[in-house]
């Protein structure tokens, strides 16, 4: 039975909250358990990690719930993105080996946690394709659950990161080979061949790099350019700072997750507009969903503004409740981000995402820019840096959906 979109929204809803909270809470552990340096390696690994994963990742979940073509099948999708997981990992154990040894071990780690979560991605994209986020919402609890729990013990009992990262991985590993893999072949969407790994042929290949690799750049750009103030905090203040401001900035992290999930269960309907030309209908629903995004943003500031330090206070320690006036900023920046999410899922629907290259690029560039001409020396001027630069993307990104829906009319 397909659901509809407000249902297939509130599943969305339901179990990227729970997934997000989830999330937070493993923070939350490794702040409570370990000290701000093991805080802020964990945080440079996803900083160092996320760039390249996800831009190997080239939205392949987004190409395959798009693509009306009957020639590539899931077993392409999947054998394509196993493949560049795999070199994802290895590059990015070799980096650290030159750039970063006395984080190797935590970055390998995190890489593959990311690893399965990219796997893990495709079976919710065959879920998305058949307008099922109700499985994706379970999925997303049972494993944000699993995870907390075998990392709040694992780590009260060994008092160890690396230990508590190794039952990180190896609780998703077990969801995916046991639970993710049988579960969406007994719901009847796809059979255990659709899912065995095979050697792409060459014109399935030909088209997957064709279609894929405009937006690999991009990508890797755009998530260099949002991890970027992480590194130069890490390079400018030290790993302990960084524990502190990765930490502040994981409410950004979280409220993206959110909203990147919200727009993903709207793709198949604006694309649907697009298909059948309904361009008022797509620019109505993209309408209302970059307020949604706005007013999740300006929420968050808002309980910011009235009660940051307390809450600091409350869910971390002494150390992270003084700096709730880079708590405020660094919200002000993403409701700003939540909003133009939500026109780049829309740029991507109207197969123009090759743009995001040159507004990534330019955006990027700024950023640099600002690090170099701009006070660093503190947090809230990494925050405003930040914000200014935010700002300047969303220009950007609206300036150029105008230029080209207009081509749609």
């Amino acid at each position: 039975m397909v659901l509809s979109l407000k249902k297939n929204f509130s599943f969305a809803l339901i179990g990227n909250l729970v997934y997000a909270a989830c999330q937070y809470l493993i923070l939350l552990i490794f702040i409570k358990v370990f000290p701000t340096e093991d805080v802020g390696m964990f945080i440079y690994a996803g900083a160092f990690t996320t760039p390249l994963m996800m831009a190997l990742d080239m939205q392949l979940r987004n190409f395959y719930i798009t693509d009306p073509s009957t020639h590539l099948k899931l077993n392409d999708y999947l054998s394509f993105r196993s493949f560049f997981n795999l070199i994802g990992v290895l590059g990015l154990f070799l980096a650290a080996i030159f750039f970063k040894p006395e984080y190797v071990w935590v970055i390998f780690l995190v890489s593959l946690i990311k690893v399965f979560e990219s796997q893990i991605d495709l079976m919710y994209g065959v879920y998305q394709k058949g307008h099922r986020l109700d499985y994706v919402a379970y999925s997303r609890i049972l494993r944000g659950v699993a995870a907390v729990i075998t990392v709040l013990i694992v780590s009260l009992f060994f008092e160890n990161l690396i230990i508590s990262l190794v039952s990180y991985v190896c609780v998703w590993l077990l969801i995916y080979l046991f639970y993710e893999r049988k579960k969406v072949v007994q719901r009847g969407f796809v059979t255990y061949e659709s899912l065995r790994l095979i050697i792409v042929k060459k014109e399935n290949l030909k088209k997957l790099l064709v279609l894929c690799s405009p937006i690999f750049l991009a990508i890797l750009i755009d998530k260099y350019y949002l991890n970027y103030p992480r590194l130069k905090v890490e390079d400018i203040l030290g790993v302990e700072m960084l524990g502190v401001f990765g930490s502040l900035l994981y409410f950004k992290s979280m409220g993206g997750q959110f909203i990147s999930s919200l727009a993903q269960s709207a793709i198949p309907k604006l694309s649907n507009y697009i298909l059948e030309k309904k361009i008022k209908s797509f620019n109505k629903l993209l309408f209302k969903m970059v307020l949604i995004g706005f007013f999740i943003g300006a929420l968050l500031s808002v309980i910011a503004y009235i009660g940051g330090e307390n809450l600091l206070l409350l869910l971390y320690n002494e150390k992270y409740a003084k700096y709730s006036n880079v708590l405020l900023v660094v919200l002000l920046g993403a409701t700003i981000t939540f909003s133009y999410i939500f026109i780049a899922t829309a740029l991507t629907c109207i197969r123009k995402q090759w743009v995001k290259l040159p507004i990534s690029i330019v955006s990027f560039a700024l950023l640099i820019g600002l690090f170099y001409t701009m006070p660093s020396s503190r947090l809230i001027d990494v925050a405003y840096i930040v914000l200014y630069t935010e700002g300047f993307t969303f220009l950007l990104y609206y300036t150029v959906f105008i230029l080209f829906i207009k081509k749609q009319l």
